[in-house]
Formats: C-alpha cells, sequence, structure tokens
C-alpha cells in the first residue's frame, strides 16, 4: 500500500534520521517527493510510504511521537488536458518529470504519479490549464 504524507520538522528534530528510523523499524520504502530542509532549521517533507496498511500506521505514530508534524497529503493537480496547446512552458518549471514533452509527437505528457504537487505549472501555464484541489487522501 501507498500513501502520500506531509511531513513537517522543527529545528529539534531536523537532524535527527528519523526517516531511516521508519525504514528499519517498520519495513517500508520511503519516496521523498519534495523537500525543504537546512539543519538547525524548521523543514518539510512530502513523501510517499510503501508497506503494510498497519507498518504505515506505525510509521506515522513513530513519527508523531518523535515531533514530526504528519498529515495526508490530500492536494491534486488538475489539468485541463484538452484545451492545451503542448508548448511546453510547464516542463521548465517541472522538476518531479510529472511534465514532459513527448520526444516523439512533441505533445505535452502529463504523469500524475510523479507530481509533487507544488504548483509551479500552474503560474507557468500562459493558459491557466492547471489548478490545484484539495482531494482526497492518498
Amino acid at each position: 500500500m501507498k500513501k502520500r504524507y506531509v511531513l513537517r520538522f522543527s529545528p529539534e528534530v531536523v537532524n535527527r534520521p528519523i526517516v531511516s528510523d521508519i525504514i528499519k523499524a517498520f519495513n517500508i520504502s520511503v519516496n521523498i517527493m519534495n523537500a525543504d530542509i537546512s539543519s538547525g532549521r524548521a523543514g518539510m517533507l512530502v513523501v510517499e510510504l510503501d508497506g503494510s496498511e498497519e507498518a504505515l500506521e506505525h510509521s506515522v505514530e513513530y513519527l508523531q511521537r518523535h515531533g514530526v508534524d504528519c498529515s495526508p497529503h490530500v492536494k491534486e493537480l488538475v489539468f485541463d488536458q484538452e484545451k492545451c496547446v503542448d508548448c511546453g512552458s510547464c516542463t521548465s518549471v517541472c522538476f518531479s518529470g510529472a511534465l514532459v514533452m513527448n520526444r516523439e509527437s512533441w505533445e505535452l505528457e502529463y504523469h500524475a504519479d510523479s507530481c509533487v504537487v507544488c504548483g509551479l505549472c500552474v503560474e507557468a501555464c500562459p493558459l491557466r490549464l492547471f489548478t490545484i484541489t484539495r482531494g482526497a487522501a492518498s
């Protein structure tokens, strides 16, 4: 089972190896989708946890007990692909690789599984074809 979470670390917690602790303790995989962490400052991670439902529950409980604010990642990117003119403006800001140009057809491809819902494409699209909504917890 895979679920995405937003983890917020206080300055006191950011230097501790909490993510590696949950990997070892609960036998889960952690895919870091987005990160903003600096030593001595508060930090934030968007992660996708992969493991059994029980392991994910225990991982979240462990994180919370150790001072990490852990909430389901519920934002979704909505893309009106039918109106897209395949200009590629959004691909220049998409660091996750969710928006790419197909090298054969030169059409824009959107890979939702890679999207971290950072919102950069919302501003980059000249036709304003992207919006961010609150979706269901993944």
